[in-house]
């Protein structure tokens, strides 16, 4: 008997790319999927294509809802989800079709509790696409603490994954805050015993203007700066030897938000966060000059912004 993935796919003003994606999921060499569309309260035809495809695939479920942002749509889809895995696409994506199979193999095949596939990065400019050469790699297994470390030092998704179900029995999305990705990568890697790192191109991201990841600094971007103070206080619980790497994370956040908040000169909002952040950059200044991890450049500019 075969296992059943559940694929969780928020959608939200993406009419133009919501079919390629639908049609990558529904065409997979593994059949066995639910996938469920959450439909976040879309004010363009996400929601009628949304219905014409569960009307034609009866493996697709569409919740539709009151827009609450990507992440409250992913916890839907998560208490919605009957699988024995869970995976995420993001509904301006598309994925290669072998996908799942790949994924499903690897975990298998490693005795993997979270399988990651290659990610080609596609920039989309005005419907050209160019996808970026991918960098050679091998298959690698690693423990949740090597795995954390990557987040920490370098980030991380949540799309181009399969992890088991039981891997989120606990773990949702915070509500409100963008770059949340970073968050539940970190808190998923630690539920796992081992995650194993695919050599093969599974997922296709598309970096398109005006996204979330190309829109000009706001206040909103702020949140990885939150997050990753979250993130520090998780692994000193979880995992003390990474407190380093997590003060690194921590320590560029704080000067990525300290030096774009000057941008937006006249918000009363962002002078208070930039105030605050500032006192936190004057107290940990030693901390990061101390750090194997914090380069010589974000050292002097820690030196500088601490003035």
């Amino acid at each position: 008997m075969s296992e059943k993935i559940s694929i969780i796919i928020p959608v939200y003003k993406v009419e133009q790319y919501l079919p390629e994606c639908i049609e990558s999921i529904i065409n997979q060499t593994y059949h066995d999927l639910e996938i469920i569309l959450v439909d976040d309260g879309s004010p363009d035809k996400c929601g009628e294509i949304c219905d014409q495809y569960a009307r034609q695939d009866e493996r697709i479920h569409v919740i539709h809802k009151e827009n609450g942002g990507v992440a409250r749509a992913r916890n839907d889809g998560i208490e919605y989800a009957s699988g024995d895995y869970i995976s995420f696409i993001d509904s301006d994506d598309w994925i290669a079709e072998n996908a799942y199979e790949l994924l499903h193999q690897g975990l298998k095949q490693y005795d993997a509790d979270c399988a990651v596939g290659k990610c080609v990065t596609v920039i989309d400019e005005n419907g050209v696409l160019t996808p970026k050469k991918n960098a050679e790699s091998s298959v690698r297994c690693e423990t949740a603490s090597e795995a954390m470390k990557h987040v920490l030092l370098s980030g991380s998704a949540v799309w181009n994954r399969l992890f088991k179900r039981e891997v989120f029995k606990q773990i949702r999305f915070p509500i409100g805050r963008v770059n949340d990705d970073e968050v539940v990568a970190l808190h998923a890697y630690a539920e796992c015993k081992k995650i194993v790192f695919l050599d093969q191109d599974t997922y296709y991201y598309r970096i398109r203007q005006n996204s979330i990841t190309t829109s000009k600094f706001s206040l909103r971007n702020v949140d990885c700066y939150y997050n990753s103070v979250d993130n520090l206080e998780f692994v000193r619980q979880r995992q003390p030897e990474l407190v380093e790497c997590a003060e690194y994370k921590c320590i560029k956040a704080m000067l990525y938000c300290y030096v774009n908040l000057r941008k937006l000169k006249g918000d009363p909002e962002a002078k208070k966060i930039r105030h605050k952040i500032h006192e936190e950059i004057r107290q940990k200044k030693s901390a990061a000059y101390a750090n194997q991890y914090v380069s010589l450049a974000m050292k002097v500019l820690m030196f500088v912004c601490a003035i």
